[in-house]
């Protein structure tokens, strides 16, 4: 019988993390607290300052690390929004926003302290940071090629890989723990297969979006009082989503975003500006109009939404672990991918710390479990949101969860909660979603008996009446029983 080795004992000294994105980082960063090497491969070369990779071509476009994230980089990088804002990064905590919605809008201020970046900074960033650390080294300009598995195919061993230069060298390197962080374009699938595994069917969300972005100059008579908008969508009507934000160096960016395929945002400069001329709210193209551009407008499209489903897999081989958007990968409009691939990270370092005071047999598959608990909340809200777009389908042997009835229980919520900011500058509600969307709280914080009887104020509205309908029950004693039937509990994930 094959002796357990527990993947945190003495005996596992190296490590080795495919990728060197966001996810990568963190992953090496977590892994240094346990292993004595940690090998970080990456097929791109770095720059010695920040700049897009061509492993990343997403990377041109507006990213945000959200609240938890930025917890969680805090732990594991202190002071790292210092290094951001010394390097020309916008604090947050000056940044006005405009929230703009079919019901109203209102102006917010961001509650917590961030810095507002483009994702080569903050790559760049944590790399320098990662790039400090004894325990860990990189190796650049090498493409990882297939796994390395022992004699009997339960235990992933190592890597192979391949040099990116002209000579196309091949090679190997052996590890007690692989971890894939290679993104949506991730090989792990077929990799396993290759080894005789049978993979499950993944979850997919077809939702066939795009998005177009713009950089400009921020002009110095704009650089004091900066406004920053969300216009939030309007599926039924086919109104994109319009985001003006600011990054560092007096960069702004315009964004505009729509799923279901039936409309894209327009590349051409002309085209771009007329679609923010015809927004809702005009108040995004007024800004916009006295803004330098830096550029032509870029877009970027993607058929799917996919989350893998490893953790079904009793046979998963030891010496193997997946994270980030190899795991599974998000609308990227929600702003959800790196703060998930941060809690990922997390995730496994909790279990390595339980794993070195008590051993178990499974780890990695323990692992994959843990981190499919911990991603469902972002999973579920992501989704929920862009099933609002026609075309948009999800596709999987199990329906999710709840939908319908919580597009129509949050669509009332968001007209009590501009109902409650215009009327009374009461932001209770706002902050409360705002915390569930930056995967702070549970989305049982807001899907809940007591909340519901509060959005029902007025029970006679269409929306009420629909709400109600969908959920089943006007009983307000029996609302939380309904609910808890209706959709995911969450259970565990933020104890």
């Amino acid at each position: 019988m094959k002796q357990y080795v527990p993947a945190a004992q003495s005996k596992a000294e190296k490590a080795i993390v495919i990728g060197a994105g966001i996810a990568g980082l963190l992953t090496a960063r977590v892994l240094s607290d346990f292993y004595g090497e940690v090998l970080i491969i990456e097929r791109d070369e770095f720059s010695l300052k920040p700049s897009n990779r061509l492993g990343t071509p997403q990377a041109f476009h507006p990213h945000r690390m959200l609240p938890r994230g930025s917890m969680i980089l805090e732990r594991y990088f202190p002071d790292y929004i210092e290094d951001l804002l010394n390097l020309g990064a916008f604090p947050t905590m000056k940044e006005k926003m405009l929230i703009v919605n079919e019901f109203a809008s209102f102006k917010a201020s961001s509650p917590v302290k961030n810095a507002a970046c483009s994702r080569a900074l903050l790559e760049y960033v944590l790399r320098q940071r990662v790039d400090q650390i004894p325990k860990v080294r990189f190796s650049s300009n090498l493409e990882v090629t297939g796994l390395q598995a022992s004699s009997d195919q339960t235990r992933i061993i190592g890597v192979f890989t391949r040099d990116c230069s002209d000579q196309k060298q091949e090679g190997a390197s052996t590890a007690d723990l692989v971890v894939d962080t290679t993104g949506s374009s991730s090989k792990a699938t077929q990799w396993l297969e290759s080894l005789g595994f049978v993979v499950p069917e993944p979850e997919r969300l077809h939702v066939s979006l795009g998005y177009s972005t713009r950089y400009y100059k921020i002009p110095q008579q704009l650089e004091e009082n900066w406004t920053s908008i969300i216009s939030e969508a309007q599926p039924s009507k086919c109104v994109s989503t319009a985001m003006l934000l600011r990054f560092e160096n007096n960069i702004a960016g315009t964004l505009l975003f729509s799923a279901g395929g039936e409309h894209y945002p327009s590349t051409d400069p002309e085209q771009y500006q007329a679609e923010i001329n015809h927004l809702p709210d005009s108040r995004m193209a007024e800004i916009v109009k006295q803004l330098e551009p830096v550029q032509s407008p870029r877009g970027y499209r993607t058929p799917e939404s996919v989350r893998q489903h490893f953790e079904k897999m009793e046979n998963w081989p030891s010496g193997l672990l997946v994270l980030g958007d190899a795991f599974c990968c998000f609308d990227p409009i929600h702003g959800q991918g790196m703060t998930v691939a941060a809690i990922e990270a997390e995730t496994l370092g909790g279990c390595l710390e339980e794993e070195r005071s008590n051993p178990q047999p499974h780890f990695e598959r323990r692992v994959l479990k843990r981190m499919q608990e911990a991603i469902e909340p972002a999973w579920w809200l992501s989704s929920v949101a862009d099933l609002r777009w026609k075309g948009v389908e999800h596709v999987y042997s199990e329906p999710m969860k709840g939908v319908v009835f919580a597009q129509k229980y949050l669509d009332l919520y968001m007209k009590q909660t501009m109902k409650l900011a215009t009327t009374e500058n009461n932001l209770s509600l706002y902050s409360e979603q705002f915390m569930m969307n930056a995967l702070i709280i549970s989305p049982r914080e807001i899907f809940n008996s007591n909340v519901l009887t509060l959005i029902l104020e007025d029970s006679r509205s269409l929306e009420a009446q629909q709400l109600l309908a969908e959920l089943g029950e006007t009983d307000p004693h029996k609302f939380q029983t309904r609910i808890d039937a209706i959709i995911p509990s969450f259970a565990h994930i933020f104890d």
